[in-house]
């Protein structure tokens, strides 16, 4: 998907851009009616680091410079400046306005490879588009219809639990974090000061996922989320429209009850334990762009400042001790401490 969204960028040049992995890729709807009568395109990428999604924001706006720009941030490996999806290499991201004819050309090297002769007949037969439409006629979101397929094809979300469940090493650490907070500082600094409207959000992976992912980590990722903080809070006092939100944890969406609980097949919110549904993308647009005071009775994302994040991440450990206490049978093998 990086050769298709990096090119779609430069021809549909959207006004409103997602970032993030496939967490956004698969979660975020460019159909939502927040953005009636705009241009929008998830450029989110599958595996895609946090350098990643600074490329592909750098390549739209070569062509383009977007007006809104809405990104997921995830903690853990993919939080580093170094490429995190392999196909997207440095020759598809464009730095000057002759980007057309150099991207003409590696077209033409790559139509006639192996592998697209293999793409070339799938599309051909109709074969693709049963298991998975292009996701650049879904405006870059991957289509409920793969996740089907996906989901189905791997037995499953009560299995995809299964694998959670169990005893896990937690996911890598990322490699610079100081690094990347001072890229995110360049970033944010660059386009605020070109009036680019921003929106962060930290992804709302399940409650179970948070606890395997990050056992005996909390400490780490509330020291990321105050880094997080500390930069977007500078750019809101120059002026810039920056927001953070915080989706993750243990709220009414993350603790939705598994298969093995339900006994249902599916979900409402989650595909399985790491990526939500479109419903769930839909809510966090409308809390990233609500006006107004957030109902008091909906958990579901709090806003980071400096003077609210001290008091989130107290919260965030209680409600962390409360889910592992009226969910003992799904947490015991969880490595993580209460």
């Amino acid at each position: 998907m990086p050769w298709g969204k990096t090119y779609a960028a430069f021809r549909y040049r959207p006004e409103v851009v997602y970032l993030g992995s496939s967490r956004t890729e698969i979660g975020l709807p460019p159909d939502s009616p927040i953005f009636a009568g705009k241009r929008v395109f998830n450029l989110a990428l599958a595996g895609a680091s946090f350098g990643d999604a600074i490329n592909m924001l750098r390549h739209t706006s070569v062509f383009y410079r977007p007006e809104i720009v809405v990104w997921g941030l995830d903690y853990g490996w993919q939080f580093r400046e170094k490429n995190g999806n392999s196909d997207f290499i440095p020759a598809l991201v464009a730095t000057v306005p002759s980007y057309p004819l150099r991207r003409t050309l590696l077209n033409l090297r790559r139509s006639i490879s192996l592998a697209m002769a293999g793409d070339a007949v799938q599309i051909l037969s109709g074969d693709s588009e049963r298991k998975c439409p292009s996701l650049l006629a879904t405006y870059g979101q991957k289509p409920s219809q793969c996740m089907e397929y996906i989901m189905h094809d791997a037995g499953g979300t009560a299995k995809a639990f299964e694998k959670v469940l169990k005893k896990t090493s937690p996911l890598g650490r990322p490699p610079d974090v100081p690094a990347a907070i001072q890229l995110l500082d360049q970033v944010t600094d660059d386009y605020c000061r070109r009036g680019t409207v921003f929106r962060f959000f930290v992804q709302p992976v399940h409650a179970l996922a948070e606890l395997s992912y990050w056992a005996k980590r909390r400490q780490e990722v509330d020291d990321w989320k105050r880094s997080l903080t500390t930069v977007i809070d500078a750019r809101r006092r120059e002026g810039c429209d920056i927001r953070p939100v915080d989706f993750s944890g243990f709220n009414r969406i993350t603790t939705e009850e598994i298969p093995q609980a339900t006994g249902q097949e599916n979900m409402q919110y989650y595909w399985e334990q790491s990526h939500y549904r479109s419903e769930v993308g839909q809510m966090i647009l409308e809390r990233l762009f609500r006006e107004g005071r957030q109902d008091e009775r909906d958990d579901f994302g709090v806003d980071l400042s400096g003077e609210t994040i001290e008091q989130h991440l107290r919260e965030f450990g209680t409600r962390r001790r409360d889910y592992i206490s009226s969910h003992p049978r799904e947490t015991g093998n969880m490595t993580g401490n209460p």
